[in-house]
């Protein structure tokens, strides 16, 4: 099987190829605002590092968040207008679950893991995971301190956690308030393509499904409408 993905659902781009098991290319860089700029730019240099064509692919696969709005949306509309080009499926990762599916099973050690990300506005992305890597519950968007609460109903209490994600420093903070025990990962803060790429493997592609996937976004755009105008009396006119 070969495959391309893509991330851009953060502040990091990254693309890989992956072909029979194993990714033979990738690019990853911290991108600021700056996905629309270079994503393009690095699949070209992926898919020329690989001597490949589009066509020849199987499949792509592409981060459907939660994460910036406006990565979400950069990922996404670039990877259906390559599928849609080539006629290739496309398959849509959480972002929460390529953080989870990152951690070394050295890690885990038959702990609960808890894949976080910043999601400003004094809130994370949150889900937990069990050993293996399968979601527990729903994912979700709320403020930091709300974590030992939902983690007290699904797990033994002070059972130690793996903390994976930029989200991290403030899960941790609000675990430590209640002498919770956690551990931190050392894989990446930022989902990567080279994991998203084994989990779209994992997950099969289907040759005729229409490249169409949803994405997940846990809260409406941070955007406010403009104040109202102040209200002032008519200028008087002359006849």
């Amino acid at each position: 099987m070969r495959l391309l993905a893509l991330d851009t659902a953060t502040t990091t781009c990254s693309v890989a190829f992956w072909s029979n098991g194993t990714v033979i290319a990738s690019r990853a860089e911290s991108a600021g605002r700056r996905q629309a700029e270079i994503l393009m730019l690095m699949v070209k240099s992926v898919m020329d590092e690989v001597e490949t064509e589009y066509g020849a692919l199987d499949g792509i696969a592409v981060t459907k968040g939660p994460g910036s709005f406006t990565g979400v949306r950069i990922g996404l509309a670039t990877a259906r207008g390559l599928a849609l080009a080539a006629g290739l499926p496309l398959v849509g990762i959480s972002t929460l679950q390529a953080l989870a599916a990152a951690t070394p099973l050295a890690e885990r050690r038959e702990q609960m893991i808890l894949a976080v990300l910043d999601a400003r506005r004094d809130q994370v992305y949150g889900q937990f995971f069990s050993t293996d890597g399968e979601p527990v519950e729903a994912p979700f968007a709320a403020a930091a301190e709300s974590i030992p609460d939902r983690l007290a109903q699904i797990s033994e209490l002070n059972a130690s956690l793996l903390l994976v994600g930029s989200g991290c420093p403030q899960a941790g903070e609000s675990l430590e308030r209640v002498d919770w025990p956690y551990q931190l990962s050392a894989s990446p803060s930022y989902p990567q393509a080279t994991t998203i790429a084994g989990l779209a493997a994992a997950c099969g592609f289907n040759k005729y499904a229409s490249p169409s996937i949803a994405p997940l976004y846990l809260r409406e755009p941070g955007v406010s409408p403009p104040a109202p105008l102040a209200h002032s009396e008519p200028a008087a006119t002359s006849v």
